[in-house]
């Protein structure tokens, strides 16, 4: 009866590890996507900064430099979004990797049966997030 009670606690940390880190997965993914509409956005600000500068004339230089300065501006403030979530990103890989190694550690039945990382792939194609043979896909 221990023993079963044993392996019902590991069956259910090995669940939580593993929620743990679907979680960790989906906020970097969330990051990332972050990072690109970021971009974006920069992408078109300085499009509508450079197109400005275009109906400008050569006496305009107190406008021209003011405009540069926008265009550095805009570039300074993405720079600085990008680097915070690129920031949040490693924080969360860092804690993903320590989740990797704790369940190695734990040496519960479900120890790296969760994938290979960051692409969410599963160690056999026919293996579900528990590990656990799925009927093949039709």
């Amino acid at each position: 009866m221990n023993s079963f009670m044993d392996q019902m606690k590991k069956v259910g940390k090995g669940m939580v590890e593993g929620s743990k880190k679907t979680m960790l997965k989906t906020d970097i993914m969330f990051l990332e996507r972050e990072i690109k509409a970021r971009k974006q956005k920069f992408g078109v600000e300085v499009f509508d900064l450079m197109e400005s500068l275009e109906n400008l004339t050569v006496n305009d230089e107190s406008l021209l430099a003011e405009k540069e300065q926008n265009i550095r501006q805009a570039f300074d403030n993405a720079r600085r979004d990008v680097i915070i979530a690129r920031e949040k990103i490693e924080v969360k890989r860092q804690e993903l990797s320590m989740h990797g190694s704790s369940a190695s550690a734990g040496g519960g039945i479900y120890t790296g049966e969760y994938g290979d990382g960051m692409n969410g792939n599963l160690g056999s194609s026919r293996e579900d997030s528990f590990g656990m043979d799925s009927p093949p896909r039709r």
